[in-house]
């Protein structure tokens, strides 16, 4: 499916994307590196390390990624090393120890994994069961020196630690979605708040409510207690709160929110906390605090991404600007790459957005239809990616006939099973939380951002809804983004290429699959006049006029004539005209092989 004469080829395209990463770490602030899927972006970050001799740190979210970096290091002759993962590494966890659920709400106070066996009398009262035999492994794995290291590969998280940072290069592969958050329930936000000003001498309130209706009175000591905070005074480390109940590490900087927090026109509210650090508040009271690492004491920070989000990105990495690079210059570049690069020929019907994350709307009729006609026309099953409700709903009505497999949007991180697979359909889109995935990135921006209504004043939906530009943006990021991905997941392996349908309007724009198909499903006057014809004694053999016909259904004769003439467009059936009145005579061709969901034209 390959074209060997296109311009851009798989290896052009490789070669580019090193030089695009090689000028991004060259900048001194952060670089977004665009390239889509399958471009050897996280390979030629090692190629650079080892070319350079540039120490690197890697961070990722995808288990399966270290392995695939460790390989490429081994196969460059570069020293590695995976970071240790207190939860991953330490014998106590996982092993369904009573202490464990004691271990973990110390760690989600804010107490790192260190700390915590490093003081393990004072949280617990008794050594972890790891320190029982010796040192624990994740204790012991922490010792070492980064600069013994051409590469370090680690999660995102990994990134609060600044010796994983500084005087190293760094590559973030991947949007870090979540990560940097820090999401308490307003309860725990408000007893944290509580417990740390009753031993604040320099804030003169005695709880959050206190502090949320007096700040006003008190401004000169709250504007000392600001001028007196420090990078690190957003982490509260004294040993005698932190066995308190309510007690967090973070309250400090939960309290300095509480304090900053200014309405947004949609009753969110953001404060902006310094270097980088963003709170928000929704009208739910849901709280959400962004602590972005200490990406300024590294060489020089990269993002690697194939659909991002500008905005995001900004906000993630800390910084009030992010450089760009774009591996291919143009909409049409991203055409010729994943059609002759990676040989995909997208296919993309007239439906509309098709949100199918509920279940609601799922339209087995029109679904049915489409998948009927392309096992008719391509000669096979394809392999489907839809909402979860989606599948339940072809199970119950019997379309998984025509479907060889089958996945859902919220089950393909990390999976394969499609790469081999030359033949799929991405039927209707997801939809998330608005509230989570649109309304809190746009407060974290300081922007009040809602669905927009329509000329009746209606909240706007389907194809017309609109967020307004900075919001649409943020809402794609996950829906369009997500749609292209599942599209992607198709003909990875082997011989690249696939044909695949897209049964939804949630594409990126500059897709542009140019003229539509058409799916047209069969109308219950329709579906009657084909049952009455298949039930009639004088068919197949004989012939039925429209008022014999119409007798037989509740379909009114001239509809009857009309429908018959839809049949006689696709060729299932002819006529002929004769008689008294002359009357249509209908006969068959090939009813039988009528589709039993509708057809599908060229749009």
């Amino acid at each position: 499916m390959l074209n060997p004469s296109a311009d851009l080829t798989q290896d052009k395209a490789r070669e580019r994307v090193y030089r695009s990463i090689d000028n991004a770490l060259a900048q001194d602030g952060p670089t977004l590196v665009e390239a889509l899927p399958a471009m050897g972006k996280s390979y030629n970050v090692i190629k650079w390390a080892d070319r350079t001799g540039n120490q690197l740190t890697v961070l990722t979210s995808r288990t399966e990624l270290y392995g695939q970096y460790e390989e490429w290091c081994i196969e460059r002759g570069l020293d590695h090393l995976k970071l240790p993962a207190f939860q991953r590494e330490c014998e106590t966890m996982g092993e369904d120890n009573p202490i464990e659920r004691r271990i973990n709400e110390v760690y989600e106070s804010g107490i790192s994994g260190a700390e915590i066996h490093e003081n393990s009398q004072r949280y617990f009262g008794q050594k972890l069961p790891c320190q029982l035999d010796g040192g624990c492994q994740y204790m012991e794995k922490r010792e070492f020196d980064p600069d013994d290291y051409d590469v370090l590969i680690g999660h995102y998280l990994q990134a609060h630690n600044r010796e994983h940072l500084e005087d190293r290069y760094v590559a973030i592969d991947e949007f870090p979605g979540d990560a940097f958050f820090f999401e308490p329930t307003h309860n725990e936000a408000t007893r944290a708040i509580s417990n740390y000003l009753k031993k604040e001498n320099d804030l003169p309130f005695e709880s959050w409510k206190d502090l949320r209706n007096n700040w006003h009175k008190h401004e000169e000591a709250v504007e000392e207690w600001r001028e007196d905070l420090g990078f690190y005074s957003h982490r509260d480390t004294r040993v005698s709160l932190q066995r308190n109940p309510g007690f967090h590490a973070h309250a400090p900087l939960l309290t300095h929110a509480g304090l900053e927090f200014e309405r947004l026109e949609n009753e969110w509210e953001c404060a902006k906390l310094g270097s980088g650090r963003i709170a928000v508040r929704s009208p739910e009271d849901e709280w959400t605090v962004l602590i972005p690492p200490p990406f300024y004491v590294a060489e020089s920070l990269i993002a690697l991404d194939g659909t991002p989000t500008i905005s995001k990105w900004r906000l993630a990495l800390g910084d009030e600007w992010i450089h760009r690079e774009e591996v291919l210059d143009s909409n049409e570049e991203k055409r010729d790459y994943l059609r002759d690069v990676l040989g995909l020929e997208i296919k993309q019907t007239n439906a509309g957005a098709k949100p199918y994350q509920s279940g609601t709307h799922v339209n087995t009729n029109s679904d049915g239809a489409l998948l009927e006609s392309i096992y008719e026309q391509e000669g096979d099953r394809p392999s489907v990616i839809t909402s979860k409700q989606a599948r339940e709903k072809y199970e119950e009505d019997g379309i998984n006939e025509y479907i060889d497999s089958a996945e859902h949007y919220g089950n393909l991180k990390g999976s394969n099973e499609f790469a081999e697979k030359r033949l799929g359909v991405i039927i209707g889109s997801p939809h998330p939380p608005e509230g989570r995935a649109v309304k809190r990135w746009g407060a974290l921006d300081g922007k009040a951002i809602s669905r927009k209504t329509d000329e009746d004043g209606r909240e706007t939906k389907g194809t017309n809804l609109d967020f307004g530009a900075g919001g649409n943006a943020l809402f794609s990021d996950v829906v369009d983004k997500e749609v292209l991905q599942a599209v992607m997941r198709f003909g990875r392996t082997g011989e690249h290429g696939a044909t695949v349908y897209v049964h939804t309007s949630r594409l990126p724009r500059w897709i542009d699959t140019g003229c539509r198909l058409k799916v047209t499903t069969w109308s219950n006057g329709m579906n009657e006049v084909i049952t009455a014809l298949r039930e009639s004694d004088e068919w197949p053999d004989g012939e039925l006029t429209n008022k014999e016909i119409a007798k037989e259904t509740s379909v009114g004769t001239r509809q009857v004539g009309e429908l018959l003439k839809e049949l006689k467009e696709e060729g299932y059936v002819t006529h002929r005209q004769g008689g008294r009145g002359n009357a249509y005579h209908w006969s068959d061709v090939c009813l039988d092989q009528v589709t039993a969901y509708g057809r599908v034209d060229q749009g």
